[in-house]
């Protein structure tokens, strides 16, 4: 069944729908905010975004701001909720896979062209968006909600996150993964996005700063894996830009965002947008 809220949704351009649920099992846990842009028009193309806090913490409003500047950019673009820790492994990527598969299935109420939708996320959910544009079609991964399972997006652009996690001893990773790489190696290959490279991929753009302590080799080894499979990927490597702390450009000031929300980065998204989904 087709969902549109309120009906306005159908209709009216430049606002916002918060709260949206898109597999009602789970509360708000798996809700989303959609922003619209300015001018109704149907089949523009979407962006669905994947907010980090290392799988534990954090939530869709985290992108409030950069969803909004991709709806004034002309995208239909949605924050989304997953389920977090204690929540374990494959419960977030099943998530996320949903929202997609939603987005998809109520393209026609959203104003949405369901073959033109992007995903991105940064941290915790550039990880889990590469998961999304290399692993979408693992059998483990594979959404029981409502809409079903879903093929994988038509562009990804993960940012400021690792990439394959076979061998991790951190703590906070096993507590999302629910046990050690010794107890579970299997599953700790199959949510390396990294080691699932394989020729015909969406296209990727990859950010990272040089100065992010999660180390710029992660975000380097996923670019090498995807070309190797003879997929397109272009690599955005920031100077001095950090996961929380980047400089400013503008001012030679330092302020609080994450390298994939420098004016730098900014640019080459839209760009990579443009050539990878068409002009909205």
């Amino acid at each position: 069944m087709l969902v549109c809220l309120a009906l306005a949704a159908c209709t009216e351009p430049g606002t916002v729908y918060r709260d949206v649920p898109y597999d009602v099992r789970f509360g708000n846990a798996t809700t989303m905010d959609i922003h619209f842009p300015d001018g109704w028009a149907d089949h523009r193309p979407a962006v669905m975004m994947i907010h980090g806090g290392a799988w534990r913490y954090g939530q869709k409003e985290d992108y409030e701001r950069q969803t909004a500047r991709f709806a004034a950019a002309g995208y239909v673009a949605a924050t989304i909720n997953y389920r977090l820790v204690p929540a374990v492994y494959p419960a977030a990527i099943q998530d996320c896979l949903c929202a997609l598969s939603f987005l998809r299935a109520n393209a026609n109420a959203y104003g949405i062209d369901p073959d033109r939708i992007a995903v991105t996320g940064y941290s915790a959910g550039g990880h889990l968006s590469a998961l999304v544009g290399t692993a979408y079609d693992l059998p483990l991964h594979q959404p029981d909600c409502e809409w079903g399972p879903t093929g994988g997006p038509a562009a990804t652009i993960p940012g400021d996150a690792s990439y394959d996690y076979t061998g991790e001893v951190s703590g906070w990773l096993h507590d999302f993964m629910g046990g050690t790489y010794d107890e579970m190696p299997d599953r700790y290959r199959m949510v390396s996005p990294q080691l699932d490279a394989r020729p015909g991929l969406a296209p990727f753009l990859v950010i990272h700063g040089q100065d992010d302590f999660v180390p710029v080799k992660y975000g380097e080894a996923l670019v090498a894996a995807l070309r190797g499979s003879g997929d397109s990927v272009e690599f955005l490597e920031l100077d001095g830009a950090g996961h929380v702390e980047s400089p400013d450009t503008a001012t030679d000031g330092v302020y609080l965002q994450a390298a994939s929300d420098t004016p730098e980065a900014w640019s080459a998204q839209l760009a990579f947008l443009a050539r990878t989904l068409g002009a909205p």
